[in-house]
């Protein structure tokens, strides 16, 4: 990472420069709402915790994987689907990816040229290497060396590295969360690019200057990303890609806002592709923070969700459990972001959203939708925080 000028951080210097954090609300759909502007004062603190890692405790020489995205930074509306792993290398560097593969659905890894909130322009995706393409041994081990070229007289699993190569992430996505087993990835530095040593003060203060920025690098997008939903009608998706900022390869996305009000549900139905290796939906709230999905099921993935008996998918979004299976918790709110996702599939159909009373609902609904009570609910929803529990997040 680059240094700043030759000037030390002083604590009131800091102070100073995260005061304009607050710059931050101008990204917000709604700040008069008070309780949005409160929610909005939290996520600044969020993002700063979220910037640490990146910014301050990363060393392109002796890289390691954080965790950017999990149940506790859900900004950005993570997929509660996939694990994200992320770290920073040098295009010019050679690197070896190393571990198990586990048994989750698919483990993605993405060469990434800009990192979103770290720099100032997030560049798109310039690589991408499905796991199981690798070879496996024994207990699925695998060994993929990356680099500008091949190195003499290895044969075995190497992918080119390009020369703007500045992070490389890793997307793994569960669909039985209790019962698959996440991979085990090391990564390692194989060329002598120098020892880790004690950060200079000079570099020590420009990480501190960009910490203090990113809040508002990473509002710009995703926060004020809401806004630009807007554009659209309620209860109306949109198809989107993310590619421009490193979205996964062939995934498709659907996204808009969704309203309600006190005794009312939305209705999501959609065809499913006949062909599609992950699917799944979640809820975020109004700064695009993914509703707590270990808490509630404010998401439902392909193996999670019941297909009707015409083979379509139908979700019930409310703010009380209405009693059938495909239930969309909105924890409480009745504005948000509905967002989907259809991954190597061969259609990406558009789902609508219908607005019901509740106590109309199931005049809406197929007439062998199953009813859910207390008593199911609660169990579906011990075993689902089991399973995220489950899932490594670090």
């Amino acid at each position: 990472m680059a240094t700043g000028p030759a000037v030390p951080m002083e604590w009131e210097g800091f102070i100073d420069l995260i005061a304009g954090i607050d710059r931050s609300l101008q990204h917000v759909i709604d700040p008069a709402d008070p309780w949005l502007k409160q929610e909005a004062i939290q996520q600044m603190a969020m993002s700063l915790s979220q910037g640490y890692a990146p910014i301050m405790a990363q060393d392109s020489r002796v890289p390691a994987f954080f965790t950017f995205l999990n149940p506790v930074i859900k900004s950005a509306a993570p997929n509660p689907d996939y694990m994200y792993r992320t770290c920073f290398v040098e295009g010019s560097g050679t690197y070896r990816l190393s571990g198990t593969r586990g048994t989750t659905l698919f483990v993605h890894v993405g060469i990434g040229s800009g990192y979103i909130g770290v720099d100032d322009q997030a560049g798109p995706s310039v690589g991408h290497i499905d796991l199981d393409t690798l070879s496996l041994g024994e207990g699925g081990r695998f060994s993929v060396i990356l680099s500008a070229e091949r190195p003499a007289g290895y044969d075995g699993d190497w992918y080119r590295l390009p020369a703007n190569a500045r992070t490389i992430g890793i997307r793994e996505a569960s669909y039985d969360w209790e019962n698959e087993i996440d991979s085990r990835i090391a990564i390692e530095r194989l060329d002598d690019a120098g020892d880790h040593r004690r950060p200079s003060m000079d570099e020590i203060a420009h990480r501190l200057e960009r910490l203090a920025g990113f809040p508002e690098r990473y509002a710009q997008l995703f926060v004020h990303f809401v806004k630009t939903l807007s554009r659209h009608p309620v209860n109306s998706v949109v198809l989107n890609t993310w590619s421009d900022i490193g979205g996964l390869a062939e995934q498709t996305y659907y996204e808009g806002l969704f309203e309600l009000s006190d005794g009312e549900a939305l209705i999501l139905e959609t065809e499913v592709p006949d062909r599609v290796r992950y699917w799944a939906v979640l809820l975020a709230d109004q700064l695009f923070n993914t509703i707590d999905w270990e808490k509630c099921q404010s998401s439902l993935n392909g193996f999670q969700a019941r297909l009707d008996s015409d083979g379509r998918f139908r979700a019930v979004i409310a703010a009380e459990d209405p009693g059938v299976p495909n239930w969309l918790d909105t924890a409480g709110r009745f504005k948000g972001v509905v967002q989907g996702r259809w991954y190597q599939a061969s259609a990406a159909p558009t789902p609508t959203l219908k607005r019901v009373a509740l106590s109309d609902l199931r005049d809406h609904l197929p007439s062998d939708t199953p009813r859910i009570d207390r008593a199911a609910r609660r169990e579906s929803l011990r075993a689902r925080f089991r399973g995220a529990q489950f899932r490594r997040k670090w």
